[in-house]
């Protein structure tokens, strides 16, 4: 029987770890020995795979940021037009709200992710609105506009959850307006 796993399989532990006691401590709390000693490894493990504490807390936000992103392009698929584009906006906002804790957590934080790096879910989502033949003039734009309102939507739904039906068919009318051009 092996003694060791895979690289990668360590490293998903390493973040399922990190990710439990973010949820149950904040991410101010979370130490290297705390990670480790609840994914069963030792020290040693962990700097095979993360520089250091905040090195993990990025691979966190990545790893939250490529599960919704995956999600939103899954779902995206169907349809045509617009209503690719309303639905990856849709998803997103349930998604957001699926796990709005964690997101919270790792986004919410003083560690702030670098102002000056690209925005994945934005990048995902222009490169949709370029691929849909919208007629965006400016898919980048109009991705940053649509991000912008999800995330207001879902914020907007986490406090009056008793809106969220209305809130929905705002933000699909929005985006129909946005991008219901040639394609929609």
């Amino acid at each position: 029987m092996a003694r060791t796993k895979p690289g990668e399989q360590r490293r998903s532990e390493l973040l399922d770890a990190a990710e439990s006691i973010v949820l149950r401590s904040g991410i101010e709390s979370l130490t290297v020995d705390d990670v480790t000693t609840a994914a069963g490894v030792a020290k040693g493990t962990f700097y095979l795979h993360f520089g250091n504490k905040y090195e993990l807390v990025t691979a966190l936000r990545n790893r939250y940021v490529n599960r919704f992103v995956l999600r939103q392009r899954d779902e995206s698929r169907e349809g045509v037009g617009v209503d690719r584009i309303e639905r990856w906006v849709q998803v997103g906002i349930e998604e957001y709200l699926r796990d709005v804790r964690l997101h919270d957590v790792l986004f919410h934080h003083a560690s702030r992710p670098d102002p000056s790096a690209s925005n994945p879910s934005v990048d995902a989502l222009a490169e949709l609105i370029g691929e849909a033949g919208v007629g965006a003039p400016d898919p980048h734009a109009t991705a940053v506009v649509l991000y912008c309102a999800m995330h207001g939507v879902a914020d907007h739904i986490v406090h009056a959850p008793d809106q969220r039906e209305r809130m929905l068919a705002e933000v699909s009318r929005l985006c129909r307006a946005l991008v219901g051009g040639a394609g929609g």
